[in-house]
């Protein structure tokens, strides 16, 4: 089952969504932080969940139907503040596309005290792919917090993220949305020192047009799944960041998020692995992660901006 998932489209039940995630680390992820303690490697762990109370099962459900290893893009919205949550999905008779085959919402829920509109939109978000139908269209989400102005798409690219947002735009009579730059006015340094653990991986971009060099890749020298060797305090990594001539195009790493998501082999918080494409303003989950750690880096980003 592909998530997020349509529910115009889907009437899949609770278990069967928790039972369609792709791994045991994933359930266990989504019941965390949907505070429900199973044991998702026993044999009775299907006939457990069908003894779930319809609230338990709703809450987990809630935890992951628009969540799992996603692209978030990030924009701002000047008059997205003044959408209220019952302006937001009181435009049922609103729904539609901005053309015949391109971008269309289909709906809009509240759920977790945020509004998640949920589109489909051809990839790359072309309007000229015109022999496609509505059901081979990707499902997309944006969402938001109501009375801010950031709103988080998640997508596969960066055409489908705009198109996204300008549908959701279009859709609540808004203003223009603009996507953000990590880079932008010293917003990386307040997210670095907030949130990030570190980087195994960075990729500078090289703004000399006359240079012979494109990029520059740095490795660090023990990377693993759990823990992170963080190249930026070497010595040689600092020099480089600090040129003229470079820019810094996208680390991968891990991040802190507030949350009740443990790792079961250390009991440890959860450090969920990224990767962040600065100049895009984008952050790829490398894992499957619970909707609780994708509203709490929301408020992350929202923070430091």
């Amino acid at each position: 089952m592909n998530l997020p998932i349509d529910p115009t489209e889907n009437d899949a039940s609770p278990q069967e969504l928790i039972q369609n995630l792709p791994s045991s680390a994933a359930r266990r992820r989504v019941l965390q932080a949907a505070d429900i303690s199973i044991d998702v490697n026993d044999r009775s762990f299907a006939e457990t969940l069908d003894e779930l109370s319809q609230i338990e099962l709703r809450r987990a459900a809630s935890q992951l139907r628009f969540a799992g290893a996603r692209t978030i893009f990030y924009y701002r919205v000047d008059d997205l503040q003044q959408v209220s949550p019952d302006g937001a999905i009181g435009r049922v008779g609103d729904v539609g596309s901005p053309g015949a085959y391109g971008p269309e919402v289909q709906k809009a829920i509240r759920d977790q005290d945020r509004i998640y509109v949920v589109c489909n939109v051809p990839e790359t978000g072309s309007q000229t792919q015109l022999t496609l139908s509505k059901e081979n269209r990707p499902t997309t989400v944006a969402t938001f917090k109501p009375r801010t102005q950031l709103l988080e798409v998640r997508a596969s690219d960066d055409g489908t993220a705009d198109a996204t947002a300008k549908a959701v735009t279009s859709y609540l009579d808004l203003g223009n949305a603009s996507r953000l730059s990590f880079l932008d006015e010293g917003f990386r340094d307040r997210f670095e020192n907030g949130c990030v653990e570190g980087y195994s991986t960075l990729r500078l971009r090289n703004t000399n047009e006359m240079a012979n060099t494109r990029e520059i890749e740095i490795r660090s020298k023990e990377p693993d799944g759990r823990t992170v060797s963080d190249v930026r305090p070497d010595a040689i990594v600092g020099d480089l960041l600090r040129r003229g001539d470079t820019e810094l195009d996208n680390a991968t790493g891990l991040i802190s998020v507030p949350t009740g998501v443990r790792s079961p082999e250390h009991g440890e918080l959860f450090h969920p692995r990224v990767t962040i494409r600065f100049p895009d303003g984008s952050v790829t989950f490398e894992q499957f992660v619970p909707e609780q750690i994708l509203i709490e880096f929301d408020d992350i980003v929202r923070k430091y901006l």
